[in-house]
């Protein structure tokens, strides 16, 4: 366990490196396009359920766009695919096509059905690459909370496991994940709150009077949104628990994740993230984990998350592939890392 003082020392380098890489320039340019056009499509009809998606493409943007397909979150049961951020300022802006997504829900929804619904979704953007201006090879997946989960047990189970019955002529594949706050072990939820709880920082002073999200919960009881899911108690169906978590899917073909969590957040344990990014880490993928001070959960659901909160100190581990795990500090938007990372893997 690291010492205060090493936190500290890593927090003053982190804000000497942030000021100097003030001037640098942002990933946007300033020929980015600010006008952004919606339409809302079908994607599958599982079960006779329409299931659509809203896709945010920037105008006046030469060539097939990369595509970010966000999976919102709500514990399985509940939010659209309108429960985010402004999705023309993150990231269509930045010339991405964004794609955000309704997938079944509890009851109706109970897994595998979710993850279902991302790979389908997937490849229904890569089948219609063509008639949308997108680019087929560059498509990553951002999942927050429960979207989270649904992402990366999408993004690592083989092909073969979970597609649905539509559009399998192509490949549901991803280039990169980013992850937030999403459960990766339900049987060690409850464990994992106990041995955090003393710990649990304060939310943000900015962000305190606003905060919203489930709190805190017991995780192993029948109506908890783990069991709901699964249809039972988690205790009572370990291979569902195994089957449902992305850490059974992990190995070294994994694509790149960027696992974010809030060091406020007292609805998913850290400790989740914690260990999905030990167990890509392990098998040799490139990951990196960031870990905010003072963020609850759902922060990504707040266009206005940096400019009145941030920027953010963050304790980071990043591993790349087949190298050495690495531990350093930083201060930055959280909007901005996540931007980073899809700038890096799909420019």
């Amino acid at each position: 366990m690291r010492s205060p003082a090493w936190r500290v020392s890593m927090c003053v380098l982190a804000v000497v490196l942030h000021a100097c890489a003030g001037a640098r320039p942002s990933p946007r340019s300033a020929a980015t396009p600010r006008s952004v056009e919606m339409q809302t499509l079908r994607y599958a009809s599982p079960e006779g359920t329409a299931l659509l998606l809203d896709l945010y493409r920037p105008t006046g943007v030469r060539g097939p766009l990369p595509v970010i397909v966000f999976v919102h979150g709500g514990g399985w049961s509940a939010g659209t695919r309108t429960t985010g951020p402004d999705f023309r300022r993150y990231f269509a802006r930045d010339g991405f096509a964004m794609a955000s997504i309704d997938y079944r829900l509890v009851p109706a929804g109970v897994f595998p059905k979710g993850v279902e619904d991302v790979k389908t979704a997937i490849r229904f953007l890569r089948k219609h690459a063509t008639t949308y201006g997108l680019d087929p090879d560059r498509i990553c997946l951002w999942g927050t909370s429960a979207g989270g989960h649904l992402a990366s047990v999408a993004a690592l189970a083989p092909r073969g496991t979970f597609e649905g019955t539509e559009w399998l002529d192509v490949s549901s594949s991803v280039r990169c994940v980013l992850d937030a706050y999403g459960p990766t072990l339900f049987t060690m939820m409850d464990d994992d709150a106990a041995s955090e709880a003393s710990a649990l920082q304060p939310v943000a002073p900015a962000l305190a009077s606003t905060a919203r999200g489930p709190g805190a919960q017991r995780h192993d009881l029948e109506t908890s949104p783990e069991s709901r899911l699964l249809g039972a108690p988690i205790r009572t169906v370990p291979e569902k628990v195994r089957a449902a978590s992305p850490i059974t899917y992990v190995g070294p073909a994994a694509p790149p994740f960027l696992i974010v969590h809030g060091l406020a957040d007292n609805a998913v344990p850290k400790r989740q993230s914690v260990r999905l990014y030990e167990a890509l880490a392990g098998a040799g993928a490139e990951v990196e984990l960031r870990l905010l001070d003072g963020l609850p959960h759902t922060f990504y659901n707040r266009t206005d998350l940096d400019s009145i909160a941030g920027p953010f100190m963050m304790d980071v581990r990043t591993h790349p592939r087949g190298g050495a795990d690495r531990r350093t500090a930083a201060h930055a938007g959280a909007f901005d890392v996540a931007r980073a990372f899809f700038v890096k893997h799909l420019r």
